[in-house]
Parts: structure tokens; C-alpha cells; sequence
């Protein structure tokens, strides 16, 4: 019955007749291994299990016999290599008596990204080069403590360019070595790759993750697949598999250098404690690899690993000299020093900067721009989908703790490297940045600074974490690259973020700031306009801020006569400033300010922003532009892009090209494209700059590309039918 059995599982699987007839007559002439390998292939859920078990056992790539001696271990004739009985593996140095040659690895990665040309990080370079040089140091003075002894670790969050660094640990080993003797052994070094990812994770019949790892560094050697390599050997640590490599070369292992690359050991984790827990398979199976350095052969460990939050929540503290390696943001990427993006086109510019230097996300905006036509398809909204599918989950931030951390970010607080960033929550900037989804600028040598934060993230936390309904971020349009609002010819949604110009652009910037600090708190003019230049010290209570357009060129200083109540009439309603509760636009070309807003202060103040776009032979007195758009005691602030070197008047700030990032931070990009550029061609612009228009949406963007060129602004209103408000912009 049996022997029926075997035969028609073998019939009713995709084998080739060459194949069938092989194995039927194999089971023929070993009929008692039959109930054997039914019990076996009984736990099989699929046919494709069954398939793939009996070929990994029985047969060779050609489809002839690897097993063909049952009950004792005999060679194979053409290859030397034992046979074994089935359920029983080969010892490695069994099977492989005279060694096994090294084979170089393969990277760690495969995507877009790896065709890039490699950013060397300078901070990475200098930590690599102390360490490695003390590391050997260490080693020939034959000190194997492992508070001395480094274990190399890449720690950040997902798509950071982890694998990447990781690759690339060898060759930028050899860039940054000088030493003649290290670099010799460096040179010779025999280095493993392992990845516990992209189809190399753990198999459910691998219960020593230290043997796990052993077993993928055989694999590096044998051209067999990964399966195969874990069904037929036996392995007890990764010493079998270098040994072979040694006995192959005829060399002592003391005498050899070697290193070891591990991707992705977060897949070992079994339990969201297991890093915390130092009894876990997986804090163990860490421990064991750092103590491969321990011995009396020269070997640098490296592992990487992900995390959505502060290392310290997934990690415990040890006494063992861990080495958190940097892994810093991308500069625009290229492939044999050819920029793999058009940066001469605006949106994509501003996409790029978008992506903060993040790996992940720059192929995906390769990949997007690839797929679609920039000027006939909405390739942001397919680059959003794609984005928020794969970061949605990759910031372990409650809303509370997120909040914050987006305040700290818009308002550029001043922050101390290693204390909580506000008293309402307990993370660090140290904490928060190891993620490597955040940076901290630091101020000089100090360990002061302010946290930076690319606007892809921003976006994502936004949309994850604050309540639609609270007044923080609810009206801010993140996915400013998709269709904007589309509102009545005369009416501006109060508070919505529009691209029209540079002017509606730093009005909504301001309104976002005054809704990350709580309504009725005091603050200072150095907390809300952070990153400026400043001689002003007033203070005032914040209120969260509604945005509006005066319907007449309006006066922006204060006056006696408008220190009590002050009406302006505005295309949304009419707006009493002294109630502080809204920034108000100037009607275009007012000689005085270019937005309003009134302070909340027993002694009635304004805050008054003018917005200039000055070049290099542009004149300008600061002082007379004060005096036309506010008086002595309001607050006056000016943004240009222009340099400008001017001793300030009381109460006076200036936003230039000096401080501009460290004013806009994520935003900078934004600002500086609306501040320089204006507003786009509308007979050269694609869709997708046609719809940083206010009130342009993807309809509208669509209108003026099939019916353009227009010769003016009458000529493209009759054609379209779409307001002259509009086409002004």
C-alpha cells in the first residue's frame, strides 16, 4: 500500500517525466525508506511543499539521484561529497574534507537605490577609522575585553540606508585605513554577508538562530539554495565554516581576518521585549556574535537593525562596547556622478527636498517619476499612496508624545541633546533622532540645538497621530502636491494652507505656529519666530490663529485710534484685529505691511511681516520700511531670500538667506521656490505646478494645458471660463 502511495503522490505532483520515472525507480529499490518520507510528507499543507521536499532531498539540478546509497555514508562518485540517509544531516567538515573556497558576497540590497553612487558620511568615516584602528590596536595587544572589544551596530529606522552602509563596511574600511599592516589584512579579509531578510528570514525548522547564522554563511559558499543548505548540513557555529575556508587555503585560522555583516536582526525577534529581556533567544544570540571578536582571530561584527522609536525602549543597556554607527540622510543621488533627478525642474526639486535625504522614499520618488509622466499624470498622489503605505506604521509615537515633537520642530525650540524635549513627555532629542528619521542640529560644540524633521514625516506623523478634529494641524494641506480646494471666486477657507504666493504661504506658516503652542499660553517673539534674527523681547498670549485677506489696502501700524478696536473688512467676514484671533493678508500692493496680526497685550501691539524679493542690486533701507508698516512699539519682521547685514531697531527681525532653513526648517524648500520663483508660467507650467495654485485643481490644471499657449490673461479667461482672480496668480 505504501509503495501505491508513494507512486501517486509522485504522479500527482510537477514533476518531469524523467524525474517520475527516476524516483519510481528509486522507490523501487528502496521500498523501506518509503513510510519514512510519507510521514514527512504528511505535514506538508500544499503541493508545492511536497514538490519542493521530495526535489531538495532526492534530486540534483539535472534531475538525477543526489541520494542513491541507503544505511551507511557513502561519496558520491563525481562530487566527493557524502551521501546521507534521509533525516540525517552532514557534518561540514564530513562532507566537505579538503575545505570549501571563499566566495565574495553578494550586497545586502537590490533596489533602485543600490545602483547609486555610495555617499561616504564624514562623521561615519571618522568614527569607523578611530575604532578599527583601536579595535586592531587592541587585538594585537592581545586584549579581548568586551567593554575594549567594539561590536558595530546600524540602529535606525526602516529604509534609513542601513543594508546600503552595511554593503559598503568592507570597501569603506579599506577607503579610511592608511596603516599598511591593518589595510594588508583588510585586503585578504574574508567577509559574510548574511541577511535575515528578502527571502533569508529564519525557517521555522531553525531553532538556533546562532546556527541560523552559521548556516547563511555556508550558503555565501555553496551554489545551492538557502533551503537546501538548512535540510543537509549540520552546523554548531559560524568557527565550522570558516574553518573550511582555512583548511581550503592551507592557512591558520588565528592568522586570517574576518567579517561578519548581519542584516536585519530585528527578524529574530520573537517578543516585543526580546531586545529588553537579556534571557531572550534573540538578546543572546546578539551577545554571541559580539563574542566573535573575543577570540584570537582579527573579526569585525557588524549587525543591523530596525526600530520605529528610541533604542532604548528595544534594547537593553550591557557593559559590551557597542559602537552605534551613523546612518546620515542622502544628498541628492547619483549613478556614475550623473544626478538621477532633474533638479532644474521646481517640483521635482521640492519633492527631493521633501524626502529629507531619506533612502526608502528617494527610490520610491524615483520609481513614481519613472512610472508616471510628470506632465500628463498626478504622480504625486501615486507617490503619497506609496509613501503612506509603507511609512504609516514606522513612528511608535503616542499623540500625546508626537504632538510634541512637532512643536519642537515648527517652533525651533532651543533643546538640550539629552533632556526631554518639554515637561509633557520624557523623550530626548539623543532618543528621538536614533530613530534617523530626525536629525539635531547642534549649536556649535554645545550639546544645545534644535530638532529637524523632513516634511515627508511631518506629513505622515500629522495624518497619524493629531486629531482631525483638534485645532493643531487640521487645516494644514500636507498633501499640497494633490488637487487643492477649489472655494467660491472670493472666499479663502480660514486657515487652509494654498501655494498662491509667497505672501498666503508664510501667513498659513505663522497660523500653524500659533496652533503648536496651547491657546492662552504666554509666549515670547523669540518662541514663535525661532531661526530669525531678532532685538525683541515681547512677550503675549498665544492664540491659535484663522487666516484672511483684506478687501482694501489697510494701514498695519498701530495707532491710538485703532489700539482699542480695529475693524477690517475681509473677503471671509469682518475681522476685529484686537481680538487677536486672526493673521489678516494686506490687499497686493499696500505701501505698508504685508500681514497683520494683532497681540494679545494689556498695551495693544501688532505683529507686522513684510515679505521682500530682493536680488543682489536691489536697494533697500530697513528703516524706512519699518516706519511705512509699523510704529515704535509694534513688532516688525522682515523675510527676504537677499543677504542682508543690518543692525536691527527695537522690536525689529529679519529672515534672510543667512538663517532661512534654520527659520523654515521643513518648510524651507516650500518657502524659498514661492519666495524666488513666484508664481508658475502658465503657458510653460506642468499640471502638477498649475496646481500649487490656490483654487487650481486637477480639472482647472487640465483646462489650461489642453487650451494653452494664451496670449494674455483675457485670451486665457474666455478660453477656460476660469476667473481673472485666479489666472493673476
Amino acid at each position: 500500500m505504501s509503495m501505491i502511495n508513494i507512486y501517486q503522490i509522485i504522479n500527482s505532483l510537477a514533476f518531469t517525466n524523467k524525474e517520475k520515472t527516476t524516483l519510481r525507480s528509486y522507490f523501487y529499490k528502496n521500498s523501506n525508506e518509503i513510510d519514512k518520507v510519507l510521514s514527512i510528507i504528511d505535514t506538508c499543507q500544499m503541493p508545492e511543499e511536497k514538490l519542493d521536499f521530495i526535489k531538495e532531498t532526492f534530486l540534483k539540478s539535472d534531475g538525477k539521484l543526489c541520494v542513491v546509497v541507503i544505511g551507511q555514508q557513502k561519496r558520491d562518485a563525481l562530487t566527493g561529497f557524502f551521501l546521507y540517509d534521509l533525516g540525517q544531516k552532514l557534518k561540514v567538515a564530513e562532507a566537505f574534507p579538503t575545505g570549501l573556497p571563499y566566495k565574495k558576497p553578494i550586497p545586502l540590497l537590490s533596489s533602485t537605490g543600490s545602483q547609486w553612487d555610495y555617499q561616504l558620511d564624514e562623521e561615519l568615516r571618522e568614527m569607523m577609522q578611530g575604532t578599527i584602528k583601536k579595535h586592531y590596536q587592541k587585538f594585537k595587544e592581545n586584549v579581548r575585553d568586551k567593554t575594549e572589544i567594539p561590536f558595530y551596530l546600524f540602529v535606525s529606522g526602516p529604509g534609513t540606508g542601513k543594508s546600503r552602509n552595511a554593503t559598503e563596511l568592507h570597501q569603506t574600511a579599506l577607503k579610511i585605513i592608511s596603516d599598511p599592516e591593518l589595510k594588508s589584512r583588510l585586503e585578504k579579509a574574508w567577509v559574510f554577508h548574511v541577511s535575515l531578510e528578502n527571502g533569508h528570514s529564519l525557517r521555522p525548522v531553525e531553532k538556533d538562530s546562532y546556527v541560523a547564522i552559521a548556516t547563511r554563511m555556508l550558503f555565501q559558499l555553496l551554489e545551492e539554495r538557502l533551503d537546501t543548505v538548512i535540510t543537509r548540513y549540520e552546523l554548531t557555529s559560524p568557527w565550522d565554516v570558516l574553518n573550511l575556508v582555512a583548511i581550503y587555503e592551507n592557512k591558520e585560522l588565528e592568522s586570517a581576518t574576518f567579517i561578519l555583516v548581519i542584516d536585519g536582526m530585528q527578524n529574530m525577534i520573537e517578543s516585543i521585549d526580546d531586545g529588553l529581556y537579556k534571557e531572550s533567544n534573540f538578546f543572546k544570540t546578539l551577545i554571541t556574535i559580539g563574542e566573535l571578536s573575543m577570540e584570537n582571530i582579527f573579526c569585525i561584527t557588524c549587525c543591523t537593525m530596525t526600530t520605529t522609536g528610541p533604542i532604548e525602549f528595544f534594547l537593553a543597556e550591557s557593559s559590551r562596547y557597542r559602537v552605534f554607527l551613523p546612518v546620515s540622510p542622502l544628498k541628492p543621488p547619483t549613478i556614475a556622478s550623473n544626478p538621477v533627478f532633474e533638479i532644474d525642474n521646481s517640483i521635482i526639486r521640492l519633492l527631493v527636498g521633501d524626502c529629507g535625504g531619506h533612502g526608502r522614499v528617494l527610490e520610491v520618488l524615483q520609481q513614481t517619476l519613472t512610472n508616471n509622466n510628470i506632465k500628463n499624470s498626478n504622480f504625486m498622489e501615486n507617490f503619497h499612496n506609496q509613501l503612506k503605505y509603507r511609512y504609516k506604521r514606522a513612528f511608535s509615537y503616542d499623540a500625546n508624545d508626537a504632538k510634541e515633537i512637532v512643536r519642537a520642530v515648527l517652533t525651533h525650540t532651543t533643546l538640550s541633546n539629552y533632556r526631554p524635549i518639554t515637561n509633557r513627555t520624557k523623550l530626548t532629542p539623543d532618543e528621538i533622532t536614533r530613530t534617523g528619521m530626525f536629525h539635531f542640529e547642534k549649536m556649535g560644540n554645545s550639546d544645545e540645538g534644535y530638532l529637524v524633521m523632513p516634511y515627508m514625516w511631518l506629513w505622515v506623523m500629522a495624518e497619524q497621530f493629531l486629531d482631525e478634529k483638534a485645532p493643531d494641524l487640521q487645516y494644514w494641506r500636507f498633501d499640497d502636491y494633490q488637487e487643492h480646494l477649489s472655494k467660491e471666486d472670493k472666499f479663502l477657507a480660514s486657515g487652509y494652507c494654498t501655494w498662491q504666493n509667497f505672501e498666503i504661504f508664510n501667513a498659513n506658516f505663522r497660523c500653524l505656529k500659533s496652533r503648536m503652542i496651547d491657546e492662552g499660553e504666554i509666549v515670547s517673539i523669540s518662541d514663535i519666530h525661532r531661526g530669525a534674527k531678532l532685538n525683541c523681547d515681547i512677550k503675549y498670549k498665544n492664540h491659535h490663529l484663522h487666516l484672511d485677506i483684506s478687501s482694501r489696502q489697510i494701514d498695519t501700524r498701530t495707532t491710538q485710534t485703532n489700539s482699542k478696536r480695529w475693524h477690517i473688512e475681509c473677503e471671509h467676514n469682518t475681522i476685529d484685529i484686537r481680538e487677536c484671533t486672526h493673521c489678516i493678508i494686506n490687499k497686493t500692493s499696500a505701501p505698508h505691511g504685508d500681514a497683520l496680526i494683532g497681540l494679545d497685550l494689556p498695551d495693544s501691539k501688532n505683529e507686522v511681516q513684510q515679505y521682500k524679493l530682493l536680488n543682489d542690486h536691489s536697494t533697500f533701507n530697513y528703516t524706512i520700511e519699518r516706519n511705512k508698516a509699523a510704529s515704535k512699539k509694534d513688532f516688525f519682521i522682515l523675510l527676504t531670500t537677499k543677504d542682508l547685514d543690518i543692525k536691527l531697531p527695537q522690536n525689529s527681525g529679519i529672515v534672510n538667506k543667512q538663517n532661512w532653513n534654520q527659520y523654515f526648517g521643513a518648510f524651507s524648500g516650500r518657502a524659498f521656490i514661492f519666495a524666488v520663483e513666484g508664481p508658475p508660467d502658465i503657458n510653460n507650467a506642468v499640471r502638477a505646478q498649475l496646481q500649487l495654485v490656490s483654487q487650481v485643481g486637477k480639472k482647472r490644471a487640465e483646462e489650461i494645458m489642453a487650451k494653452s499657449p494664451f496670449k494674455n490673461i483675457q485670451d486665457a479667461k474666455q478660453k477656460t471660463n476660469i476667473p481673472e482672480k485666479i489666472l493673476k496668480r
